[in-house]
Order: structure tokens, then sequence, then C-alpha cells
């Protein structure tokens, strides 16, 4: 497989193994994930009881990978990343399968959406979106702007600004496509990568609404200072949990995040496995986790097992939207 569509298609799959390994322990603590499941390394079913993913089949994925796919088919038959086109796509997206009135959806987004249904301005819609919805969706803008970052910061911020347009979590979803576009430089390492989400997370800080809220990126250098003094996985998770998070804020679970890639990154499905079993926001997590080790080492760092499992019980063709996502050529 040709080298760069290796890479895309792994940045895929490691957003859809990620959210689907993820879906079970997601706000679950450490401990309550260990006593419930030992260590998740698999795809498992939900409790029928799950406050968000009860029902959901082992190996299907939630609004993640739904999000993501979403925005890679705007940039797609858009012909690039135009704000406008996207909102339209996510608009219809919401309509047709009545997602207002489900649990699927992140607080940020689904007040945006409300009032972009409201005839509220782009500006407006997403003034106040603090959470992590932006950075789990970002992924096709790496791929698009691959080894562009400059070029990733500004296209961040246009997708971000209807639904998380705050400083923060512009921020964040910066700091995890620059990461994914560093990705790939045949020459990449663990070490360029993390550069590249603190460039991001610096730069992406600059743009949208100033809202009060602790620095990704002072955050994401904490995190990692705080994990090279652990020695488990136990460890690594319970440090990550409790003094940086890994909820549904952006700056909690994209730190933790680049964190965990740091420990981990080189072991691919390591990487989404620790970050399963963190707990908190953990399919987002997991699914951004993904993303990145997926865009380092390609498509072959997952075992074909996962891989065939993902894509048929959620029907995906994520080697065709990779395929469409390299082709594009946006000015």
């Amino acid at each position: 497989m040709d080298p760069e569509l290796s890479k895309a298609y792994g940045c895929l799959l490691g957003v859809a193994i990620g959210d689907a390994m993820g879906a079970p322990t997601t706000f679950m603590t450490p401990e309550e994930i260990r006593e419930k499941y030992g260590f998740v390394r698999e795809f498992i079913e939900p409790p029928k009881d799950h406050p968000i993913h009860g029902g959901l089949k082992a190996g299907q994925v939630t609004d993640d990978t739904e999000m993501t796919l979403l925005l890679a088919d705007s940039i797609i038959k858009c012909g690039g990343i135009k704000v406008e086109c996207y909102v339209k796509h996510l608009l219809k997206w919401v309509e047709e399968k009545n997602i207002l009135q489900t649990e699927y959806l992140g607080p940020s987004t689904r007040n945006a959406l409300i009032k972009l249904l409201h005839g509220a301005s782009i500006e407006e819609a997403g003034k106040f979106g603090t959470t992590n919805g932006a950075a789990m969706k970002i992924s096709p803008i790496g791929i698009v702007d691959r080894r562009k970052p400059d070029k990733v910061i500004r296209d961040v911020y246009e997708v971000s600004l209807p639904t998380h347009g705050t400083n923060v979590a512009i921020s964040a979803a910066a700091a995890v496509a620059c990461a994914i576009s560093v990705a790939f430089h045949e020459d990449v390492d663990i070490e360029k990568i993390v550069n590249a989400a603190l460039y991001g997370a610096h730069e992406g800080a600059k743009l949208g609404f100033r809202y009060p809220a602790a620095s990704v990126e002072k955050r994401i250098l904490l995190a990692l200072k705080l994990v090279e003094k652990t020695n488990s996985v136990k460890e690594i998770c319970n440090t990550l949990y409790d003094y940086i998070g890994t909820g549904v804020a952006a700056n909690e679970s994209i730190p933790s995040a680049i964190a965990i890639v740091k420990v981990a990154g080189e072991d691919p499905l390591n990487a989404i496995t620790l970050a399963v079993n963190c707990g908190g926001d953990s399919d987002t997590v997991a699914s951004i986790v993904g993303a990145i080790v997926g865009a380092i080492h390609g498509a072959k760092a997952f075992p074909i097992s996962l891989v065939n499992t993902v894509e048929e019980v959620n029907n995906l063709k994520l080697k065709e939207v990779a395929e469409k996502l390299l082709s594009i050529r946006d000015e």
C-alpha cells in the first residue's frame, strides 16, 4: 500500500477502533474498569444500562467516528475545507437522524446545533464551546493538510467555529490535527509528534473566543512530566485521571491523549488500550490516540481481526474515505 494511503487509512482506522473499544468504559473510573473488566484489550459490548452506549454491539462506533466521517464527507463533497458547506452537512445529518432527540452528542455540540437551527450565526453558535468535540472529529484536517501545520491551524479554526469556537477548544483540536499532519513525514518519531501537538496547542490558543480556562499547551507539558515518573499502566491511568483528567473538557482529555501517545505510541494497539482503561471520556481519548498512532504507523499497525470487525459491524469503507481525502487539494 502507498505509504501516504497507509497513514491516512491508519489514522481513520485508529479513530474507529479507539472509539469502539472505548465505548464500554466511558464514564467509568480506572478503578471501576479494573473491577469490572480487569483490562480491556478487545471489543466488548457496553453494559445494557450504560448511560450513553447501552445497546451498542461489540465493535460499534459512537459519535466520535460519525462526526469524523461527517467532516470528511463534507470536505470531499465540497472540494475542501469550507465552513458553510460543513455546517449544511452537519445540520442535514442532525435532522435526518433526529440526533437532538438522543443522548448522543456532547454538550457543546448540542448547544451549538440548537442555536444554528434557530438561526444563529456560525460565529455566535459555538462561542462558548469548550469540550473535546472539535478535537475528536478533526483528523480529516490533519490528512488533507499533511505536512502543513500552519494551514492545519487555520482550517481547524474554520471547522471548529460553528460548535467549538473558544480558544481552549481550538487549541486542543489544533494540537491533535498538527500531530496527525506531522505524522506524514517519513522520518517522524514520537518526539516530533509531541512537539507538533505543543505547537498546535500554542498557536490554536490565539484564535477564537477568549474563554477563561487552563492552557491546553501547559497541561500537555504537565501531563508529559507526570507520566515520565510512572512505572505501570495502572499508575499512568490513575495519574492522568486524577491530576490531568480524562473528561469531556478539551483541556483535560487532549493533554492526557498526548501523554498516552508519548508513553505508548511506539506500540499503537497498546496506546489505544491504555486510553480505553483510563476511563472518563474514554471513547474520545482512545479515538484521538488511535488517530495519531494510526497516522504514525499506518494501517498495518492494527490487527486485521479488529480492522475487519470495526468495518463490518459499522459498514465502514475507511480506505475509500482515506483515498478521497488524499485527493483533495485545498488552497
